[in-house]
């Protein structure tokens, strides 16, 4: 498969937390890898989310907005905005 990435991908196995909504929903998610400008993240399941949403990873003090590039049942890719 051809490698379409412009950064380098480091696997990461963080804890993280998809952020979205007035209400404030959150779902739990894993993120499996990540690069400058965007990461890997597994969820329970893609259903029901958002386009953009915010990201805070465990051991990262801010949260990052991202917008989906692709998903796939229980994994999607996000870009960092």
């Amino acid at each position: 498969m051809h490698e379409r990435r412009r950064e380098l991908r480091v696997s990461t196995y963080k804890r993280g937390v998809i952020k979205f909504g007035a209400s404030g929903t959150e779902v739990p998610c894993r993120v499996v890898d990540q690069t400058v400008g965007g990461a890997g993240l597994s969820v329970a399941s893609t259903f029901g989310l958002p386009q953009v949403f915010r990201l805070a990873i465990d051991g990262e003090s801010q949260t990052r907005h991202c917008r989906v590039v692709w998903t796939d049942n229980r994994k999607l890719g996000v870009s960092f905005e």
